[in-house]
């Protein structure tokens, strides 16, 4: 009997609801479970409370913007969520030295939001595959 594989859950934390009902569409089609947050707070408190495989983070959002969330979640004591792989969404190209202090605090990517769905399933799929060979014990594609 086949053991039902694992389904992959992606938190997606936007302020924008368009894009997070984009991305939710293109993740949802290509078989993912999506779960939402409309911003930083509401985003590291579903970030703790359902430990998803990958965080989807806007970069630009009022109050707290995406580089303060991910620093919180990723840098937080004891927190649950510090070993959940974090990319960076974008309108913006970002400098080489963004792009340094991204990974100084483990943000694993940063994707631009005007690639196509082709290659946006493919950065999340790739960033998936490189999460599960860091830490192996559980298959995750």
């Amino acid at each position: 009997m086949d053991t039902p594989q694992k389904k992959i859950h992606i938190l997606i934390i936007d302020d924008d609801e368009t894009m997070r009902r984009l991305y939710g569409s293109l993740l949802g089609l290509a078989g993912y479970e999506v779960l939402y947050a409309e911003n930083g707070l509401l985003g590291r408190e579903a970030a703790r409370r359902l430990h998803p495989d990958l965080i989807l983070l806007d970069l630009s959002m009022p109050g707290e913007d995406g580089y303060q969330t991910a620093k919180r979640i990723l840098k937080e004591p004891n927190s649950p969520a510090s070993d959940i792989p974090i990319a960076l969404l974008s309108n913006a190209d970002l400098p080489i030295e963004a792009q340094q202090w991204m990974k100084e605090i483990g943000i694993v990517d940063y994707i631009h939001k005007g690639i196509n769905n082709e290659e946006f399933i493919a950065r999340v799929k790739n960033i998936l595959k490189q999460a599960q060979e860091k830490s192996p014990q559980e298959p995750k594609l």
